[in-house]
């Protein structure tokens, strides 16, 4: 994360603006329920604009079912927690054939990113996000950048 502080530096009577980065590393866990909450905040009002189905990956490997290990698979409530729990959603574009692939690396990646151009600590984004800002950390952890607007 990057912020910018500037300086008034005063020299002879006139004023000049000195310009200083800095750098900060931050770094946050996030709870099965913060994930889960970001990600239902996503499906129920944030992407459905651009997004028209989203399941669940089927797939079974050994006693994984949808990428969730068997020991947390009773935890699975909700289409939205399948990400924190390791598996992966399928997502449906609302005008194309497309799909993507939406799993919890992508996710954290579309988090780090929205806070790095907002320049906002993930503790804050996650106590003040609204369906606008879930829908553009789904965007960028899918497509490196906001598509949809």
């Amino acid at each position: 994360m990057v912020f910018f502080v500037y300086i008034n530096v005063q020299t002879n009577n006139n004023k000049t603006m000195e310009k200083i980065t800095v750098t900060l590393t931050v770094s946050k866990e996030f709870s099965h329920e913060e994930i889960n909450d970001l990600v239902s905040c996503a499906l129920e009002g944030g992407i459905n604009y651009w997004c028209k189905r989203v399941i669940p990956m089927q797939y079974k490997i050994g006693n994984d079912f949808f990428g969730v290990a068997e020991v947390d698979q009773d935890k699975i409530e909700f289409i939205s927690d399948v990400i924190s729990y390791g598996g992966s959603l399928k997502l449906y574009d609302a005008e194309s054939t497309d799909v993507w692939i939406l799993d919890l690396e992508k996710l954290l990646k579309g988090i780090k990113m929205y806070c790095e151009h907002n320049h906002i600590t993930p503790d804050n984004m996650m106590k003040n996000y609204d369906a606008n800002t879930a829908d553009i950390i789904v965007q960028y952890a899918l497509f490196n950048e906001q598509v949809f607007c």
